[in-house]
């Protein structure tokens, strides 16, 4: 029996993928009469963050205990030295085991890895479906492994390299992945929200970004599975789990959308109700391509830009028209798609004033509402043009192990650490460049998510009204924090914010302090709001006084993303709180209104602790204007009208 291994990856998450690449190889195998069987450690152990020796012979024994004479390890980037680990406690337990190793990283390593560590016997390099049953057979048979294309092993006391596996031209020809290998699927799903699959669209990118490596683990060759073959691995996992949510994984699904739209089109005429998601380009795309794609299905595209610095787009060979990108993603937006955003900082020729351009263009995507924006520090990965180029400037620096999330979320154990340092050809992507003022990046890094999630309006006003840059700002908050593992809180953040802005210009100082003050009743608010159970009674609102009229304080643009004015009094406004259960991941959205004065004041002592009905009677025993009875239950009824009709009370 052979048996297929995913090591534990991304330990820190609730829940992981089901294995797609090991689940189409073990079909291949079983298409060639070989027993095959899974385990898959990420599974198993996520949300374990440190293996210590213990933990990796308990690992190592479970594995040996089943009667798989072949072990065919995966592993990416992040997972590498755990998956070399668990290799080496199986070979302890049962050197006759066989140990094959594959996956993009090992693939550009795979000379290296054979040479330092003698755990592993064979290295399948590039696409496996015809170089592992190939391998099997030889082995097997005792023909020379010579003949086996894209095949890496030792023979007479060196490292061999066969020459490369042409690859496969047409995808529908991959097997039927073996999802019958997944025992309990169940158990990769800990709530309903969370139960989708992957399914392999296809597979290469025609593009030349510098600090990609798939596209060449691909050949850079663009290929797609028919739409047909999609949607008949999509029924069946339907038919079989119910389960009607898909990722389609494909480093760039919209290159040729004349495909696109063929899917779309055999997706509506099939009357299926999938939802998918994807991964896509802001460029060669259009509004029209995506408004078929979620009548097909789609509510979610991952977009990775990279860099908000026009420069920087052409040295990485992204070569992103920025401004369209952001029209475009703004567009997407406001028709409800939900768009997921990468960044990535620690670009050798980047400049601060380049950091201070991606910097921007976050806090800009932040404003009109798009909330999942990632921001990543650069990894070398092995096979990239970048790291051919930089390798010779390679730094080690023990803060990127921790802060760069491109890497595995495990304490890494003194032994990987020596590894590390030993062997960076092959670890590369835990070092940084000698070239990039690491500290800068680690402030940002630290401090730029709760900023900019917290207080974007600040930080864009601070940046563009006040001349403060971004990197300025986080240096400064930088500067008075002891820079703990956790993130500072937002009310911490806050208090530093305000310190800055006091040392401005007075007029510069108020509207930014107005704004920030703004920013921490929204915070209060939603923080409010998470712990209220009964939702019977007033929504939850907050009193602000700021010190500029409401068109001056510029709340609704240009940063409009969760704000809508109601015009009047100015000398006060009211901040409430909106449910918005139809947007995605958002909780609410805050409604701003400038208020009457005796709306204030009933706002006022309810925040205080009375009940709306309270507040309103004593309020209407002491109006001077209500000379009986009829006349006091007529101003009530006008007052309760009143906060109806701007939804301040839920009925």
């Amino acid at each position: 029996m052979i048996q297929l291994i995913c090591p534990p990856y991304n330990a820190s998450v609730d829940t992981v993928d089901p294995p797609l690449n090991l689940l189409v190889l073990g079909a291949a195998l079983m298409d060639a009469g070989y027993a095959v069987c899974l385990t898959d450690l990420a599974l198993r152990y996520s949300g374990i963050s440190h293996f210590d020796a213990a933990a990796l012979n308990d690992i190592a024994a479970t594995i040996i205990s089943k009667p798989s004479s072949i072990l065919g390890f995966t592993a990416m980037c992040g997972n590498y030295s755990i998956a070399l680990r668990i290799a080496e406690a199986c070979k302890r337990l049962d050197p006759d085991r066989i140990i094959i190793l594959g996956g993009p990283h090992a693939s550009f390593v795979a000379e290296e890895t054979l040479t330092c560590f003698p755990s592993i016997d064979y290295i399948v390099i590039g696409e496996g479906e015809q170089t592992l049953p190939e391998l099997i057979a030889a082995l097997e048979s005792g023909q020379p492994l010579t003949g086996v294309a894209g095949l890496c092993f030792r023979a007479e006391g060196s490292v061999h390299t066969n020459p490369p596996r042409p690859i496969l031209r047409n995808l529908d020809d991959t097997p039927f992945p073996a999802f019958r290998l997944i025992e309990d699927l169940s158990a990769y799903f800990t709530t309903a929200e969370t139960r989708f699959f992957p399914i392999e669209a296809g597979r290469g990118c025609p593009f030349h970004c510098s600090f990609c490596s798939t596209s060449t683990f691909f050949s850079r060759k663009y290929r797609t599975k028919s739409p047909a073959r999609i949607i008949a691995e999509m029924r069946y996992i339907r038919e079989q789990w119910g389960i009607t949510h898909f990722s389609l994984t494909h480093d760039n699904f919209t290159v040729n959308q004349k495909f696109v739209r063929q899917f779309c089109r055999e997706l509506l005429d099939g009357g299926e109700s999938f939802t998918w998601s994807c991964s896509s380009r802001t460029d060669h795309v259009d509004l029209e391509l995506f408004e078929l794609m979620m009548q097909a299905g789609c509510n979610g595209v991952f977009f990775g830009i990279e860099s908000g610095s026009q420069p920087i787009q052409q040295i990485i060979g992204k070569k992103l028209n920025l401004n369209q990108a952001y029209e475009l993603l703004r567009e997407l937006h406001l028709s409800g798609l939900s768009c997921t955003v990468s960044f990535i900082t620690g670009f050798p020729e980047e400049t601060e004033e380049d950091l201070n351009l991606t910097l921007d263009m976050i806090v800009r995507l932040l404003s009109i509402g798009i909330a999942d924006v990632q921001l990543h520090q650069l990894s070398l990965f092995p096979g990239t043009q970048l790291y051919e180029a930089e390798k010779d400037g390679l730094m080690l620096d023990d803060q990127f192990w921790g802060t760069n999330d491109m890497n595995s979320d495990f304490q890494l154990s003194g032994i990987e650490k020596n590894w590390i340092a030993s062997y960076p050809q092959i670890f590369s992507n835990y070092y940084t460049l000698q070239s990039v003022d690491t500290q800068a990046l680690h402030r940002i890094r630290k401090l730029y998510y709760p900023l900019a999630h917290s207080f974007f309006r600040t930080l864009y006003y601070l940046n563009h009204l006040a001349g403060v840059t971004y990197t300025r700002t986080i240096a400064f908050v930088s500067s008075r924090l002891a820079m703990p593992e956790a993130a500072p809180p937002a009310g911490e953040l806050a208090v530093l914010l305000e310190e800055l802005i006091q040392g401005l210009d007075p007029e510069a100082g108020l509207l930014l302090k107005d704004l920030l003050s703004y920013e921490q009743a929204v915070m209060e608010l939603m923080q409010r709001s998470a712990g209220v159970q009964d939702k019977t009674g007033m929504k939850p609102v907050k009193v602000m006084q700021p010190h500029y009229s409401i068109p001056e304080l510029k709340l609704h643009s240009p940063l409009p993303a969760d704000l809508r004015l109601v015009e009047g009094q100015e000398d006060e406004i009211v901040l409430v709180l909106e449910d918005a259960t139809a947007l995605e991941d958002r909780r609410g959205y805050v409604r701003v209104m400038s208020m009457d004065h005796l709306s204030i004041a009933i706002i006022q002592q309810m925040e205080s602790g009375g009940d709306f009905e309270s507040v309103v009677h004593n309020l209407s025993l002491e109006n001077p204007f209500a000379a009986n009875e009829e006349e006091r239950q007529k101003w009530i009824g006008q007052v309760y009208d009143h906060f109806y009709r701007h939804q301040l009370l839920i009925s």
